[in-house]
């Protein structure tokens, strides 16, 4: 057995079957609200910092950019409105990249 079947044959399956191009709808919806709360923040971070959006790397830490605490706490209020929810402003330091935090909040909530 090849490297891949390996790796492929160890996905869990959603229905008890060895079917691996299936993905629990519930995973599916949390990649998809993650992907979505992405493409709020990178031209946010990107317009708050001044620098074209294709240049922030989703798995930066936010104090790499040199983002503030203001900035941060700007960033949570605006995120919040967004969202529709309340965020509690440390999670920008609990989950320090635009990655983490968007997967995070994925599994919080609904975008």
């Amino acid at each position: 057995m090849d490297l891949q079947s390996s790796q492929v044959s160890q996905i869990p399956s959603v229905f008890g079957s060895n079917n691996t191009n299936l993905q629990e709808p519930a995973t599916a919806e949390i990649q998809a609200t993650a992907a979505k709360i992405q493409a709020w923040l990178i031209p946010y971070i990107a317009e708050v910092l001044e620098m074209e959006a294709d240049k922030v790397n989703v798995t930066m830490p936010f104090e790499s950019y040199g983002l503030d605490s203001s900035e941060a706490i700007g960033l949570t209020g605006d995120l919040e409105e967004w969202l529709g929810a309340e965020i509690d402003p440390n999670l920008l330091y609990n989950y320090p990249t635009i990655e983490a935090l968007a997967n995070h909040l994925a599994s919080e909530v609904q975008v």
